[in-house]
């Protein structure tokens, strides 16, 4: 079972994805210092919360292809990429195909 903070911490970011997510913010919602957020997220997830902010916006990009028909520029906003060569590496990097294969 998460730890209360570290589960309020991954809900601001289910929540936030199109935002700028830093640790500084994460930290702020689970009521923890920088560090003490970043061992904790740690323990508790298995992943650092940058890596866990990562695959929760490629997880929604990839919701949003399948689903529905907007152009992946407005999918790479949505999940908060302001760079669309960015989410695209990114998503490469972690689903294993690009963002343009994966739609079809």
């Amino acid at each position: 079972k998460l730890d209360k903070r570290i589960a309020n911490a991954i809900n601001y970011v289910e929540c936030n994805l199109q935002k700028t997510l830093t640790i500084n913010t994460l930290a702020s919602a689970a009521n923890l210092s920088n560090t003490q957020f970043k061992v904790l997220f740690k323990q508790q997830t298995g992943l650092t919360a940058m890596s866990y902010v990562s695959r929760a916006r490629i997880e929604k990009a990839q919701a949003l292809l399948s689903h529905t028909d907007y152009p992946l520029k407005i999918i790479s906003e949505l999940v908060g990429y302001t760079d669309l060569s960015s989410f695209s590496r990114r998503f490469t990097q972690i689903v294993g195909l690009p963002p343009s294969k994966f739609k079809q």
